[in-house]
C-alpha cells in the first residue's frame, strides 16, 4: 500500500512547486523551464535510486523506432480529421476565417524546437514514462483495447495530465488535453517505449500552434 501511494506524491509535489512558481511574480517567467527540469529529472533520479535501466520508463532503444512509426501513421489520420473539425468549428461557432498569411518559417521552426525539448519530451517523460509505468503495476482488472492491456491506471494518468495542464492556465477548455493524452497513453503502451506519445504530443501542439495562428 505505501508504494501505490509513491507516484500521487510525487505527482502533487511537483504540481505544487509548479503552482507556487505560477503564481510568484519572479519565478513565473521561468515556469516552463522549472516545469521541464521537474518532469525530466525526477524519473532520472527515481531510476538512479531504484538501480533499474532506463526500460522501465519506456526510456530505452527497444521499440523507439517502431514507435515512431505509429505515431506518424495515427498523424496521417487524425491530423486531416481534427483540422477539418477545427476549421467549420471556428467557422460556424466563431465566425473565424482562416489565412496562410503567418505561414514564416522561422516562427514554426522556434516554436517546434522549443516545444519539443521543453514541452514534448518532458511532459512524456513524466507522465506516460514515470506515472503511467509505475501505476500500471497496481492495476486489478485490466481488458485489451485495440491492442493492449488497459486498467484504470490508463485514465488515471489522463486525468492527472488534464489537471496539470489546469494549474497552468486556469481555463476549463485546458481539460481537454485528457482525450489526446490517450493517445499518447496508447502509444507508449503499444511499444513500451515513449518514443511515439512524444511524436505524435509534439506534433500535435505543432499542429495547434499552427492553426490557431491562422485564425484572423
Amino acid at each position: 500500500m505505501k508504494r501505490i501511494k509513491t507516484p500521487y506524491i510525487v505527482y502533487l509535489v511537483s504540481m505544487a512547486v509548479i503552482a507556487v512558481a505560477r503564481y510568484t511574480h519572479v519565478l513565473d517567467q521561468y515556469l516552463g523551464t522549472i516545469a521541464a527540469v521537474l518532469f525530466l529529472y525526477i524519473p532520472v533520479i527515481i531510476l538512479f535510486i531504484k538501480k533499474k535501466s532506463p526500460e522501465l520508463y519506456g526510456l530505452g532503444k527497444k521499440g523507439m523506432l517502431s514507435g515512431m512509426v505509429k505515431a506518424i501513421a495515427m498523424v496521417v489520420i487524425i491530423f486531416p480529421l481534427y483540422s477539418t473539425g477545427f476549421y467549420f468549428y471556428m467557422k460556424w461557432f466563431y465566425h473565424l476565417a482562416m489565412t496562410l498569411s503567418f505561414m514564416h518559417t522561422l516562427p514554426i521552426l522556434r516554436f517546434a524546437f522549443y516545444d519539443l525539448l521543453m514541452v514534448a519530451i518532458p511532459e512524456e517523460v513524466f507522465y506516460r514514462g514515470y506515472l503511467q509505468s509505475e501505476l500500471k503495476q497496481y492495476d486489478r482488472k485490466k481488458i485489451h483495447i485495440a491492442g493492449i492491456e488497459i486498467g484504470v491506471s490508463f485514465v488515471i494518468v489522463n486525468i492527472l495530465f488534464a489537471l496539470g495542464h489546469l494549474i497552468v492556465i486556469q481555463d476549463i477548455v485546458r481539460l481537454a488535453v485528457f482525450f489526446p493524452g490517450l493517445v499518447f497513453s496508447w502509444l507508449k503502451e503499444k511499444d513500451d517505449n515513449i518514443s511515439g506519445s512524444v511524436t505524435f504530443h509534439w506534433l500535435s501542439n505543432v499542429l495547434s500552434f499552427l492553426l490557431f495562428n491562422m485564425l484572423r
